[in-house]
């Protein structure tokens, strides 16, 4: 049996939940809901299906990812519009993320684990924190934009992990966290 999955950042508990409230008050004001149904994160990599029986293979392969990184600081700046159909927030780029970015998304040209053609999706990372898409209607995104163009938002963190969340048919759970290591290739001795 298949489910769906996600490989993402999230954000410390405080830090999500000031940027959850602005999602809450989006939500409210424009009728809005699909960008409150998974965690606040930076996806890595799109939601993707895959068998159940893959799901420990696929665990030890992203540990074996975050072991190759140190923790880095993931700044977050300011709102951007995504072909009027999304508003998020800014996850600036910066070499650590697209390094980590790569490394998971080649597991899946790797493993043959992509089903969706080459020119699709997830080619461009532009990292993000979504607080509305998928279901902003034509009519009221330029009303949604306005709210949110000129707001300045700043705020940064340090990441040491990255998460696998999946999806019960009704939410997202995390099932495991992958902590930066740094210790690939690193011996163990004791």
């Amino acid at each position: 049996m298949s489910s769906l999955y996600l490989i993402a950042i999230l954000p410390p508990a405080d830090l999500s939940s000031q940027i959850n409230e602005i999602r809450v008050q989006c939500s409210e004001k424009f009728g809005v809901r699909r960008a409150l149904e998974p965690p606040v994160n930076i996806s890595l990599y799109r939601p993707f299906k895959m068998e159940q029986a893959f799901e420990s293979k696929m665990c030890r392969m992203l540990q074996s990812v975050a072991s190759g990184f140190e923790p880095f600081r993931q700044d977050l700046e300011n709102f951007e519009a995504f072909d009027m159909n999304a508003v998020v927030i800014r996850a600036l780029k910066n070499p650590q993320m697209m390094k980590l970015q790569r490394s998971v998304a080649s597991i899946f040209r790797k493993n043959k684990l992509d089903k969706q053609p080459a020119g699709s999706k997830n080619l461009a990372f532009r990292p993000h924190v979504a607080i509305a898409y998928r279901d902003i209607l034509p009519e009221v995104f330029p009303m949604l934009w306005q709210e949110y163009k000129d707001v300045r938002f700043k705020r940064n963190f340090t990441n040491d992990q990255f998460s696998i969340l999946k999806h019960d048919g009704k939410e997202w759970n995390k099932i495991q966290d992958f902590k930066l290591s740094g210790q690939k290739g690193q011996l163990d001795l004791f």
